[in-house]
């Protein structure tokens, strides 16, 4: 029994100095350029910057092949944390298009976007919108870049890139990927994984983070509640009436570790 106590401490200690040493790789900006989540639980898991860095790739994966829709939702709700009322350049992949369609303009003031933000580069290869991608973060007009693809992922190579473009301006990128494009190795800051959950919530897990944690996150994750506003429109439907439809100055969300965890 003692002698399996000090392998333990022993692994222990050695797993101690090897996290030390990979902080010397790391370059982890400082707290001030983060940007809270929108839900507090969330944001107490990610410490020590209680948000997520605005210089950095932020990937969010679909726990499955059903929940793109889910994944693409909550990488827009990213995208409005960061945005500061900027303008969001938002682009496809064709699969992606074919088979979940292009953002809903009335659906965007559910999480914190409208019309009048978003750019939308409409089904295009993936290196076109790579490309695309790397000459939006230059731009100061712009407050994030979300980059959806069902199919496939950036290799880590384009990935490094991406990352050491975004932490350059200080703006970030939110890669939304399918559940196989998502299990691809890549230089991402933070990976999530979404999954629908019940009330068009969030089944919410980190799976990657770069930089030290204070205490991990819950094992099975935060399940999300988005704020939801009723949108009663009697009117025709145009373009000028979507873009009127604003969300309240305080969104109200609430995030609780998933399943008690």
């Amino acid at each position: 029994m003692r002698e399996k106590k000090y392998q333990a401490e022993q692994r222990r200690l050695t797993v101690t100095r090897l996290r030390h040493k990979l902080r010397k790789f790391e370059r982890v900006p400082m707290a001030g350029e983060a940007v809270p989540s929108g839900f507090a639980a969330i944001d107490a898991g990610l410490s020590p910057h209680h948000g997520l860095l605005r210089g950095g790739v932020h990937e969010v994966c679909a726990a499955k092949t059903g929940d793109f829709a889910s994944a693409a939702g909550f990488g827009a709700h990213l995208a409005a944390q960061f945005a500061d009322d900027k303008a969001v350049v938002s682009g496809q992949t064709r699969q992606s298009v074919g088979e979940h369609g292009r953002p809903y303009a009335l659906a965007l003031p559910t999480v914190g976007l409208v019309r009048h933000q978003l750019i939308h580069i409409n089904g295009a290869d993936l290196p076109d919108l790579l490309w695309a991608t790397q000459e939006a973060l230059s731009c100061p007009a712009v407050g994030c870049v979300v980059l959806m693809s069902l199919e496939q992922a950036p290799d880590f190579t384009a990935s490094r890139r991406l990352s050491m473009a975004c932490r350059a301006v200080g703006r970030p990128l939110v890669l939304v990927l399918g559940a196989e494009a998502g299990q691809a190795a890549t230089a991402a800051t933070t990976r999530w994984q979404i999954a629908a959950a019940p009330h068009n919530s969030w089944q919410v897990r980190l799976q990657r983070v770069r930089g030290s944690l204070e205490r991990p996150p819950p094992m099975a994750g935060w399940q999300g509640f988005p704020w939801r506003e009723a949108l009663t429109i009697s009117e025709p439907i145009s373009d000028a009436t979507i873009a009127d439809v604003t969300p309240p100055a305080t969104a109200p969300v609430h995030a609780a570790p998933a399943y008690g965890s």
